[in-house]
């Protein structure tokens, strides 16, 4: 499944000014330069040509070309992903009522790829109501795929109950649901809901029960987060049973007890979990750092097992977290990976998981995988050329305060380059520390063998990457 409509259920692209008239034929280009654009080359291009530009616009933005021609006035109506908020005339001390986003949804034609609202319950007479003409609307008769739904201005009133119909978010085009702020009363809108793949619920107040309820009808999720979420009765144990799962994320103020069964689970975060006295968090899930079955969440946000999920033809949980409208990482702030840096599909999800991130990381914790030397003579020139200067990390602006590097062997080459690169780059501010692996004496790099005083030394690999320039000088290193 494509998560391309992801990256638009939470746009914030703002274009304050209206369209210009097509006679307009100057513009800039990203140098400043002025270019000369051609009305009459415009208006030529294809419908489809047409309908991609408008989709970079707001959908505000897309509806008011509809004044510049004839031809205009339908195409924003073919437009794949809408965006609508309640305030966006608040500039004008006119607030978009809830006639106004109707009479979009109602007016587009054909299927959506995407569609997020927000909007605010006080300004509408009848909220409820209102969020089922929209979600009938959008799921029911243009088959959105994404939806995402925010009550911007909740305020622990009865305005924030969603109150809907039974099967509501079950149709089967349905795929990835996002919802913010509301407090669920029943699960009887997520009954039956195979068709969900991603689902998100963020500053969700309800019983642990109606989770439960909720997250038993979807069985096909792949992608759950579980974001500020509040049940009520703490004493209770909030329980995710999925076969399917590869992302799991869990955020809330306070947990008595959490139980996953998710053997396919490649990645998983949390934050701000305040664990009571007797309380338990397990998996059966083998991939993580695990102590007797318990993860540790004190310590760590986020596992994530590379090797696995590089192993796997489908990257939907990969993408999620990389993805900048998700807005996974905002909280994550200590990082454990499990990667085998010889391999390039796993540098390059590494890579990409580390771009993704706005912030300075707290802490990195990398275990090495795989096998302790680089691999044969066959490969070699291969992991040469992806370790070349710039292949890897290219002007990294990714910046991380503390490493630690697990089963780390200096004489294996893309290891070495790896940590090489955090220090010259600059990328790694206060401390790097490192634990080699224990190898054995016998065993042989190429047609040389490796005295054993060297194999079982960590000071000689801390020595070896001591003399590397730093890109901070007060960068510390040391083995552990």
């Amino acid at each position: 499944m494509s998560l391309f409509p992801l990256s638009l259920l939470e746009s914030s692209q703002v274009l304050p000014h209206p369209p210009k008239p097509m006679n307009a034929s100057l513009s800039s280009d990203a140098r400043g330069k002025r270019i000369h654009i051609d009305a009459d080359q415009i208006n030529n291009l294809p419908d489809d040509v047409l309908v991609k530009i408008l989709s970079t616009l707001t959908t505000e933005d897309a509806i008011k070309t509809g004044v510049l021609s004839k031809r205009w006035k339908s195409l924003w109506k073919q437009v794949p992903y809408i965006h609508l908020d309640m305030l966006v005339d608040l500039t004008k001390d006119e607030p978009l009522d809830e006639e106004a986003v109707t009479k979009v949804i109602n007016n587009h034609d054909g299927h959506l790829e995407a569609c997020s609202i927000n909007h605010y319950a006080q300004l509408c007479k009848d909220p409820n109501n209102v969020l089922k003409t929209w979600i009938q609307l959008l799921v029911q008769e243009k088959e959105t795929k994404a939806l995402s739904l925010s009550n911007c201005h909740g305020d622990s009133t009865r305005s924030n109950q969603l109150l809907l119909s039974q099967d509501m978010f079950s149709h089967p085009k349905l795929e990835i649901l996002f919802l913010y702020r509301y407090d669920f009363k029943t699960a009887e809108a997520f009954n039956n809901c195979h068709n969900l793949k991603i689902l998100k619920l963020e500053t969700i107040d309800a019983e642990v029960d109606v989770f439960n309820q909720v997250l038993a009808s979807c069985p096909s999720l792949k992608v759950l987060v579980l974001d500020d979420v509040m049940w009520l009765n703490r004493n209770a144990c909030l329980k995710i049973d999925n076969k399917k799962l590869k992302l799991l994320h869990v955020s809330s103020n306070y947990v008595d007890c959490i139980e996953v069964s998710a053997p396919r689970l490649r990645i998983f975060s949390s934050y701000c979990l305040r664990l009571g006295v007797e309380s338990t968090v397990a998996t059966n899930s083998p991939k993580f750092l695990l102590n007797n079955g318990e993860i540790d969440f004190k310590r760590f946000n986020m596992h994530y097992n590379i090797s696995n999920q590089a192993k796997e033809k489908e990257s939907i949980g990969h993408e999620f977290v990389v993805s900048r409208a998700a807005n996974y990482l905002k909280r994550i702030r200590t990082l454990v990976v499990f990667v085998d840096v010889t391999n390039s599909k796993e540098v390059e999800l590494l890579r990409q998981l580390l771009s993704a991130w706005d912030r300075t990381l707290i802490e990195l914790h990398i275990l090495f995988l795989g096998d302790y030397l680089s691999k044969e003579e066959g490969e070699s020139s291969t992991q040469n050329k992806m370790w070349e200067e710039g292949k890897v990390f290219p002007n990294a602006e990714f910046r991380v305060e503390s490493v630690w590097l697990y089963n780390f062997c200096p004489w294996n080459k893309a290891q070495f380059a790896l940590a090489s690169r955090f220090i010259t780059q600059g990328t790694v501010t206060k401390k790097m520390s490192i634990m080699t692996s224990l190898v054995p004496a016998n065993k042989k790099l190429g047609t040389e063998a490796v005295p054993a005083a060297d194999m079982l030394d960590k000071e000689a690999a801390v020595a070896k990457l001591m003399k590397l320039p730093k890109g901070n000088e007060s960068l510390l290193i040391r083995s552990f």
